[in-house]
């Protein structure tokens, strides 16, 4: 079973750091020792950290790299794609699956930005609303004094000036 290079990388950084025993390492990581031993060893031969041992499996493509393939074989021929893809160590149908992946989660992210601006839709609505309310009502007591005043100046005449 191959590692990603990521946690070869880690792993071969807290080795050489010298905090922890290989035997710590080794259990925080769920690595074998052994195999700690050998990364070192190859490491000490190659003098890089960077250890390229296995050909990279499709699940430890990056998402950047993901993008990057499809768009490199998105104008191809199925017989160039297949190719293509044989050079990469890939099947087409990885391709295909994570052309799929990124277009949910493209429409996911788009129905999250929808819901987000209802929510302050919704939110300025209940504002203007509530602002609304509140000048009806003034607006109706303004009105209900005129009229008062009005009917006083009917009953009582016009006041006189001082």
């Amino acid at each position: 079973m191959g590692h990603p290079i990521q946690l070869k990388e880690t792993v071969l950084k807290k080795v050489l750091l010298g905090n922890k025993t290989q035997f710590e390492i080794a259990s925080d990581f769920g690595v074998g020792r052994s195999t700690i031993g050998k990364w070192l060893r190859e490491y000490k031969q190659n003098g890089n950290i960077n250890l390229n041992s296995k050909e990279k499996r499709p699940r430890d493509w990056t998402a950047e790299e993901r993008i990057s393939a499809i768009i490199k074989t998105g104008t191809m021929t199925v017989e160039e794609k297949a190719a293509w893809c044989r050079k990469s160590g890939i099947f087409t149908h990885h391709l295909n699956q994570w052309k799929k992946d990124i277009i949910s989660a493209m429409t996911l992210k788009a129905a999250k930005t929808t819901t987000e601006n209802e929510k302050h839709f919704k939110k300025e609505i209940a504002a203007l609303k509530k602002d609304l309310s509140r000048k009806n009502k003034a607006l109706a007591e303004t009105a209900a004094l005129l009229v008062l005043k009005k009917k006083a100046q009917e009953i009582w005449g016009e006041p006189e000036d001082d």
